[in-house]
């Protein structure tokens, strides 16, 4: 019998590591899946942890699926216009991305807190183009541990939500303090998100720890005229039929602005 691999007892934020990595390897087991996803399938058969007092709602599963959708197909455009570029994955956890959009040229470096970097060494390996930064996001000496002279992308995925505005907005502007013409993409909840999923005692402890919302990734724009709105993507727009009753969000304004995915682009503030 293989040697199952304890994770130790995680607490706070790094404990939410365990929820897209489970949405993720549930999707990939189902039938026509929205996603496939071998790499998370492999990491949670190795784990020593019983996920049956955790299991995700079904609409926990999807929100997590078209996240991982959305996100992917934005990285692979990003890949497509700039194939020898660097990608920044900040607040990666157990994130699973490199092995589906790596393009065997960009640099790639995955940046979490240090025990968390310890967990994912047990499932990752570092080579010449794929990097760990073991850091918080908010110590910004891992900005000097970045390559500089070429177009970069910024992921942060289910990371801002955990940070007040005031700490996203520091970290966007020292991203674009420090890269020009660099880009990211992010999810973002409107603050009627935490009163949504307050509902599942499942991923209840989670969203307790929320601090940020925002309806439209196009009012950031007011925070300096530097930061430039591309696209957001509305989860709900996707896969109708498996959001079951909750796909009539969709002509709900304030409802189909709950959940997404929101595209900036950084270039000089505006004199």
């Amino acid at each position: 019998m293989k040697h199952k691999i304890s994770l130790g007892k995680l607490k706070g934020v790094p404990r939410t590591l365990l929820i897209p990595l489970r949405g993720r390897y549930l999707e990939t087991k189902r039938d026509n899946g929205i996603i496939s996803d071998p790499k998370s399938v492999e990491i949670i058969d190795s784990l020593d942890h019983d996920f049956g007092e955790s299991e995700l709602p079904w609409d926990g599963q999807l929100l997590m699926s078209v996240r991982t959708e959305i996100l992917d197909e934005a990285i692979l455009r990003f890949l497509d216009e700039n194939p020898d570029s660097v990608v920044v994955n900040l607040g990666c956890g157990l994130d699973t991305r490199v092995h589906r959009v790596d393009n065997g040229a960009v640099c790639w470096y995955d940046l979490d807190l240090p025990d968390t970097i310890e967990i994912r060494k047990k499932f990752f390996k570092e080579n010449g183009r794929y990097k760990f930064i073991a850091k918080s996001v908010h110590d910004f000496t891992w900005i000097d541990e970045i390559e500089k002279n070429k177009k970069t992308l910024f992921i942060a995925e289910g990371l801002f939500n955990y940070f007040t505005e005031k700490q996203v907005k520091d970290i966007l502007m020292a991203i674009k303090s420090n890269f020009p013409s660099a880009e990211i993409v992010f999810e973002a909840y409107s603050r009627l998100m935490k009163w949504w999923w307050h509902r599942h005692r499942h991923i209840r402890k989670a969203v307790s720890m929320f601090k940020w919302g925002v309806g439209t990734g196009k009012k950031l724009e007011r925070w300096d005229s530097g930061i430039k709105f591309v696209d957001e993507w509305h989860y709900i727009d996707r896969h109708p039929l498996r959001w079951r009753w909750m796909r009539y969000f969709r002509h709900l304004r304030p409802l189909r602005k709950l959940m997404k995915v929101v595209h900036l682009q950084f270039g000089p503030a505006l004199s």
